[in-house]
């Protein structure tokens, strides 16, 4: 039931992502600007998941008392960036990963034992009844004082692995080679956001973007909030995947 005169802006995602998706959403928001005389702004992606926290609908709104400034955990299948928010549209970049991204980890992981895609989806329902202790798998830069994050050697290690475990093997120790897995990236997340919380003193965090969906790593995450007092913002599933919403609150 809208109409265009109703319509006072179009926000669109104009980086980063795959070119040509891209350049079709622009090029769309542009001449649809242009038809009906509305002015059009372009939102960088993970400004969207930033503030995905702050979105409100029938079912869903942020805790009492969050708000600017906090801190973003933004982790995806293309990026895993850690951000201090001061107030929309600025942002200081803290941390971010020097290699592979946690939800590319997830979705290398999952190929390689044969799950479907997306691999984070399947890897966190594997993991559900398996022992995080139960294989030993490396923790990128978790013992370094800087915020960046580092997954390729966790990949690499899962790869040598597996390389050892016969086909009935990696099907009847899935669920604990899931869990074991899982744990590394979650625990390399939820150390970070805790050190930049201890540079920056913020006690309002937010964690989102597609790997935010992960079971384990909302559970660590309420964990470690409630343990520092801190205000945790978790977007429900759907406000953590892609999604208009977040990208037209960046907009306005």
């Amino acid at each position: 039931q809208v109409t265009w005169k109703m319509v006072t802006g179009i926000a669109v995602t104009s980086r980063p992502g795959l070119i040509g998706s891209l350049l079709v959403g622009v090029v769309t928001a542009k001449t649809l600007s242009l038809v009906h005389g509305i002015p059009f702004v372009g939102v960088n992606h993970i400004e969207g998941h930033l503030l995905a926290a702050l979105l409100k609908d029938s079912t869903y709104s942020p805790p009492a008392g969050f708000d600017f400034p906090f801190l973003g955990l933004a982790v995806s299948g293309g990026h895993t960036h850690l951000f201090r928010a001061d107030s929309p549209g600025r942002y200081f970049l803290l941390g971010c990963t020097v290699d592979d991204a946690a939800g590319e980890a997830f979705d290398k992981f999952a190929k390689m034992l044969g799950l479907g895609f997306p691999g984070g989806v399947e890897v966190d329902r594997a993991a559900i009844h398996g022992n995080v202790s139960a294989f030993k798998f490396p923790r990128g830069l978790i013992h370094e004082d800087s915020l960046n994050f580092s997954f390729s050697g966790l990949k690499t290690a899962a790869l040598r692995l597996l390389e050892t475990l016969s086909a009935a093997e990696k099907e009847s120790r899935k669920a604990d080679l899931c869990a074991s897995y899982q744990e590394a990236i979650v625990e390399v997340l939820i150390e970070k956001l805790r050190k930049a919380a201890a540079q920056t003193k913020l006690k309002n965090w937010t964690i989102t973007g597609g790997v935010s969906a992960n079971s384990r790593l909302r559970a660590r995450a309420a964990q470690v909030a409630a343990e520092t007092g801190a205000t945790l913002a978790l977007p429900p599933l759907r406000y953590c995947a892609d999604n208009a919403a977040m990208i037209g609150l960046a907009g306005l």
